[in-house]
């Protein structure tokens, strides 16, 4: 099988390493990767299940990620008869139907829980990247199971283009294969590695500090004059950094005065706390006392998987 390789994110404790992606792992590279930028995570057990299939809107979700692009706290439908307004995804759902990333099937559905394959995969990925295929060529079938008149062509060819795949000893990809948590990383991690983003300024994040800083941490954006999750459930001795995305200073000022930053936070700088002891912790930014966020702190075992 095509030797691709995902997450979706957790509110668990993070340790350097998964318990079931080794060093030896051809996932490794790339979940270590994406997991020190933020994009992925793991569960609270330490483990990774590279081997878990990934549904539609779980890989929408880290695709948008990827791709740095800003998702407002919506809910809605997205006028698909098969979704739900509140559920986790509506955010996520509403932006990339809004930004032409998705469409959804004929029927007006939208099979959030359909296992997503390989090739619906690229669409939702060169599609969040703004990548034009005008001028891509497909001048005979891209490899020897993903043919030239199938309507993923393009998307595949760029992709071959791009170093993104690597196809079997058959020369084959196998285009309906559903996508593991491990194969959507690897696909992403070699979409970054490989091809420069580009993607429309209006709905990408503003730009993020050195990534290593947020390395094994909860992220908590500041953008917009807000603390994006402004309230986090976290496992016991899970790292926090918040990363301040607007233009002006802000400050992370703990209301109990158990942390905080100690300077202001300028634009792109970030702070990091670790929070060893059990408990809720309110915190407010000193600049603007509008800004109010709280950090929950339970053991490891009761922190649940977003």
């Amino acid at each position: 099988m095509l030797s691709l390789q995902l997450s979706v994110v957790t509110a668990g404790a993070q340790s350097a390493n998964f318990s079931d992606v080794p060093a030896n792992s051809p996932y490794y590279t790339a979940i270590m990767d994406l997991k020190s930028r933020g994009i992925i995570g793991g569960y609270p057990d330490g483990t990774y299940k590279p081997d878990q299939m990934v549904n539609r809107v779980e890989a929408l979700k880290i695709i948008l990620l990827g791709a740095d692009i800003l998702v407002p706290n919506n809910t809605g439908t997205g006028g698909f008869s098969d979704t739900q307004a509140h559920e986790w995804y509506a955010k996520y759902l509403l932006q990339a139907k809004t930004l032409g990333i998705v469409n959804g099937y004929p029927d007006g559905t939208f099979k959030p829980t359909q296992t997503v394959n390989l090739v619906e995969n690229l669409k939702m990925l060169i599609n969040a990247r703004n990548i034009n295929l005008d001028k891509v060529v497909v001048s005979g079938n891209p490899y020897a199971d993903a043919m030239a008149a199938q309507w993923y062509a393009k998307f595949v060819e760029y992709a071959k283009e791009q170093k993104w795949l690597t196809p079997d000893s058959k020369n084959m990809i196998y285009p309906a294969q559903g996508m593991t948590r491990g194969k959507l990383a690897q696909l992403l991690y070699n979409s970054l590695k490989n091809t420069p983003m580009n993607v429309p300024a209006a709905t990408q994040q503003t730009q993020q500090p050195t990534l290593w800083n947020t390395q094994d941490a909860l992220v908590v954006n500041i953008q917009n004059m807000q603390f994006v999750k402004n309230s986090m459930t976290v496992a016991q001795g899970a790292k926090v950094a918040w990363v301040n995305k607007d233009n002006v200073s802000h400050t992370i000022t703990s209301d109990d005065g158990k942390f905080t930053s100690s300077t202001t936070l300028d634009p792109g700088q970030v702070y990091i706390f670790t929070f060893n002891n059990l408990g809720t912790f309110t915190y407010h930014c000193s600049l603007h006392p509008t800004m109010k966020g709280t950090i929950i702190v339970k053991p490891a075992i009761e922190v649940p998987t977003i």
